[in-house]
């Protein structure tokens, strides 16, 4: 595989683009959108997507064929019209492209985490914008959720003013859909950057203490949305799925009774490139 070449992970909130050096797989550029929310403009999504490559100086001669592949996930599985919309573009693009399942996004996650530097005693639990897949060492297939960021901030009111946020119902509502058996676990996609950025100590820089975190989320649940996407370790609206994924982690840390988590940045566009 050649250096420049990267991988596109198209989401409903998100586009993302990674690349594979010697050095490692690390995320280089995100935008945020809102795919299943809002009209879908395909003039505007090609644009979107066309700057975030150019930026990265990805587009020799304007041919992106060869260097640049895209997953889908959430928003185009559940959205047939969005999906066909997606492949429209990055054809237009000369960009390859397919739809994930949520079982091979699982995979894709058990890929990335075995070589990443999650120790190997731990579960995995990754959230996206419809979907949750946790990986258990109790049960060799995947825990597929099907709901996820954008569900609870809908169901939950967690995009509204803080007085009207159902955080606390949030969170018993999946504490108890989380499996029995899960035990300490990692928090992927972003997490570490995201706590880095807010200045939370992590212990041995690999772990979020319980009381710590708690603390964290009872601040930001103060904040309306405005002050969170003014805050922003990535772009604003990365600040939409907070307090959402917050209440995850706290969930998790329900169920499983740990004192502390690992946060990683680990994606699943890591797995996706151990295979290319």
């Amino acid at each position: 595989m050649h250096s420049d070449k990267l991988i596109l992970d198209l989401g409903s909130h998100s586009a993302k683009v990674f690349r594979k050096s010697d050095e490692g797989i690390e995320q280089i550029d995100v935008l945020t959108w809102e795919l299943l929310e809002s009209e879908v403009c395909l003039p505007a999504i090609e644009n979107q997507i066309k700057s975030l490559l150019s930026s990265q100086g990805s587009m020799p001669d304007g041919d992106l064929q060869g260097h640049v592949e895209a997953i889908g996930t959430d928003a185009m599985r559940r959205s047939p019209q969005l999906c066909e919309h997606m492949e429209e573009i990055c054809r237009n693009l000369r960009i390859a492209y397919r739809t994930i399942s949520q079982k091979e996004e699982a995979e894709l996650l058990r890929k990335a985490i075995a070589e990443s530097d999650i120790p190997s005693h731990l579960d995995v639990i990754h959230a996206g914008s419809g979907s949750i897949q946790i990986i258990t060492h109790e049960c060799e297939a995947p825990y597929l959720i099907p709901f996820g960021i954008s569900d609870l901030n809908q169901q939950f009111n967690l995009l509204c003013p803080p007085h009207q946020r159902q955080i606390t119902t949030c969170i018993k509502w999946l504490s108890s859909r989380f499996p029995a058996t899960l035990g300490p676990f990692a928090y992927t996609g972003g997490e570490k950057t995201y706590l880095k950025h807010f200045q939370i100590e992590l212990e041995q820089d690999l772990y979020c203490l319980r009381s710590d975190f708690t603390l964290f989320t009872k601040q930001l649940a103060m904040l309306d949305l405005g002050s969170l996407e003014a805050n922003s370790p990535f772009d604003p609206n990365w600040m939409r799925g907070a307090i959402a994924s917050n209440c995850i982690v706290l969930a998790g840390l329900i169920k499983s009774g740990t004192a502390k988590f690992m946060p990683s940045d680990l994606n699943i566009a890591h797995g996706f490139m151990k295979q290319l």
